[in-house]
């Protein structure tokens, strides 16, 4: 996917297929760790971390070109449906193409456009945008490793799928994962917390042959992987990421 300046993706659409662009780089307020001071009677106040951070929000001021006068409402209408969302998306920016947010419209387009602006489209929405972005390098599937580096600077969230059957152990740096059962392949999504297995269009639900509490995480720096048990392969989504 390429991307000149100004044009960005959002919704599963390029904006170029709107002929719309951003107008300007948005303010970007970084996300807020979520942090509670409360007070203690006769000394100072002691900080609570609850470790998670809180979504930002960020206006993006854009404008898009009609081809005639008498196309400027039809195109206003498709730029309105195109950003009525109802769940999170992939959105990825010129000014950042290598990584991955997750947003949502939370103000839907306001359109600001006079008699004088012709056949020029200006108009504004907000999105709220999820604490972390992903490197587009680990979306990619690596197959059987031994060693995986991170090289951000935070524990990323990965996704691990492994085929094989009965009971299968993996260890990652000198924690171990336990599963049960396994006949033909199931997928541990660290992301989600969940553990299942796509059968055509549909998911199945595997948590019940986890054997584990905490998720897999790769921290930064060196992942160590091995596996025992009768596998067939063992690949790793690594899912690097940044704080937005």
């Amino acid at each position: 996917m390429e991307f000149k300046r100004g044009q960005f993706f959002l919704n599963g659409k390029h904006s170029s297929e709107f002929n719309v662009f951003m107008r300007e780089r948005p303010e970007r307020l970084s996300a807020g760790r979520v942090v509670e001071l409360r007070e203690r009677m006769g000394n100072d106040s002691i900080a609570v971390d609850f470790a998670y951070y809180k979504n930002v929000e960020r206006t993006i001021t854009c404008y898009a070109k009609a081809n005639t006068l008498q196309e400027v409402s039809f195109l206003e209408d498709e730029i309105s449906f195109w950003l009525d969302m109802g769940n999170y998306s992939d959105f990825i920016v010129y000014f950042d193409e290598h990584y991955i947010y997750q947003a949502i419209v939370t103000s839907p387009p306001k359109f600001t456009g006079t008699r004088k602006s012709g056949v020029l489209i200006p108009f504004e929405f907000t999105v709220s945008i999820r604490p972390f972005k992903k490197n587009r390098i680990g979306q990619y599937w690596i197959s059987n490793p031994n060693q995986l580096i991170n090289t951000e600077k935070y524990p990323s969230e990965p996704i691990i799928q492994i085929l094989g059957s009965g009971d299968i152990f993996f260890f990652i740096n000198n924690q171990s994962y336990s599963l049960k059962a396994i006949n033909g392949d199931i997928i541990i999504d660290s992301e989600k917390q969940e553990a299942y297995r796509k059968s055509g269009g549909a998911f199945e639900i595997l948590d019940h042959k986890t054997l584990f509490k905490d998720y897999p995480i790769l921290k930064c720096g060196e992942n160590n992987f091995r596996w025992t048990g009768k596998v067939t392969e063992f690949k790793v989504q690594p899912n690097w990421r940044r704080k937005v």
